[in-house]
């Protein structure tokens, strides 16, 4: 065989195409489970890299404000940061995975509070421009992390796949 199939379109013409999921007729269903997860993290670092450099390049000076002085935010920081909370929300993701259901709602209460309590964090900015451009990262870094965990499947306990034959 040649890894196609032949469907019908709905109405009635036969179509060629690959299997569904690639060369190997796997959905992103049936692959490992740290996939899509993996994504998530790196599309919310990449969310608030672009948000950050879209607005220093707009001319926004991101500071905030410690103790006596203020500190700068720069890139670095927002990568690591970002790369922090989207580490942390797949492991507390994980570990609700292990609930019955899978735990969606819980989780989607869960970062949904975290977001919202992170939003008070940028208040504290040097000046309103910073303040705008801090809450956009976090709304983008948190809405990549929430929506995007949000759609994991629990695994079925002891599902395992079935080992291939022994020739």
């Amino acid at each position: 065989m040649d890894g196609t199939q032949s469907t019908t379109d709905g109405t009635g013409t036969a179509a060629q195409g690959r299997a569904p999921g690639g060369p190997a007729g796997r959905s992103w269903r049936d692959r490992a489970w740290w996939n899509r997860p993996r994504s998530v993290v790196v599309g919310a670092v990449l969310a608030g890299a672009v948000v950050f450099l879209v607005g220093t390049l707009a001319g926004v000076d991101p500071q905030v404000r410690a103790g006596t002085g203020t500190l700068e935010v720069t890139i670095s920081l927002v990568i690591a940061t970002s790369l922090t909370a989207a580490l942390g929300g797949w492991g507390v993701r994980a570990l609700l995975l292990r609930r019955p259901g899978g735990g969606r709602t819980a989780w989607l209460v869960l970062s949904g509070t975290v977001l919202l309590v992170s939003l008070l964090g940028p208040l504290g900015a040097a000046n309103a421009g910073a303040v705008v451009l801090l809450q956009l990262e976090h709304l983008a870094v948190g809405g990549v992390i929430m929506l995007g965990l949000s759609g994991a499947e629990p695994r079925e306990a002891g599902a395992r796949k079935p080992a291939a034959p022994r020739a």
